[in-house]
């Protein structure tokens, strides 16, 4: 087997969590020190949700639908942050297309399942051998 097969993908959920806590405590130590408003970059909130819901496309594939959710989550945040006042209370219901769309895509295009890694069993002890000569498994000779 291939180092490289066992090495996990660089871009991962798990990579973007870890950068998205170590951006929100740096972020909010320049504003408890007063060297910059953090609310100034909190308001982009979304941009952690899209990288989730990128990451998990990457790697569970573009019909991926906790990718999906993710990204759905982030354009639902950007219209409410940014967007017109009402815009998210009107539209909301393309959010079910979008939903609706990617599960019918899966159905029509099943996803092959990602191999779970099981841990290493070992292997089962092979059957007993028997020195009695009136059975019929195999004997083992002095």
């Amino acid at each position: 087997m291939n180092a490289q097969d066992t090495r996990p993908p660089l871009f991962s959920t798990k990579l973007v969590i870890g950068l998205a806590v170590i951006a929100l405590g740096l972020i909010l130590t320049a504003d408890s020190l007063r060297w910059y408003d953090a609310w100034h970059l909190l308001t982009w909130w979304p941009l952690v949700l899209a990288a989730l819901g990128l990451a998990r496309l990457v790697q569970d594939g573009p019909l991926s639908l906790r990718g999906h959710v993710w990204l759905c989550f982030s354009v639902a945040g950007f219209i409410s942050q940014f967007g017109p006042w009402g815009l998210l209370e009107r539209w909301w219901p393309i959010f079910l297309v979008w939903g609706g769309l990617i599960i019918t895509l899966r159905a029509i295009f099943p996803q092959p399942k990602p191999e779970r890694k099981s841990k290493d069993i070992p292997p089962s002890p092979s059957p007993a051998v028997s020195c009695d000569p009136e059975t019929d498994s195999e004997q083992v000779k002095p």
